[in-house]
């Protein structure tokens, strides 16, 4: 198994019912907690580009045990 640190970006709105979220793949956690605030102002701005207002983020990074990736049948 492979240590990786997984930063999920999740995005809310009080306007509406409006909820998303994206993440981001990291080698370690302290690259996940420097890369995590340039994420969440980037965030922002894409919601401010399609319209959300008073947006909340919960940003956190995760380290997860994750399989080797392995090629599946007709690839």
């Amino acid at each position: 198994m492979t240590k990786v640190v997984f930063l999920l970006l999740f995005l809310s709105t009080s306007t509406g019912p409006q909820y998303y979220y994206k993440g981001m793949w990291f080698y370690n956690m302290q690259e996940c907690e420097d890369r995590k605030e340039h994420q969440i102002n980037k965030m922002m701005m894409e919601a401010e580009i399609q319209g959300f207002t008073d947006t909340h983020i919960d940003a956190r990074c995760i380290e997860m045990d994750v399989k080797e990736f392995k090629k599946t049948l007709g690839t």
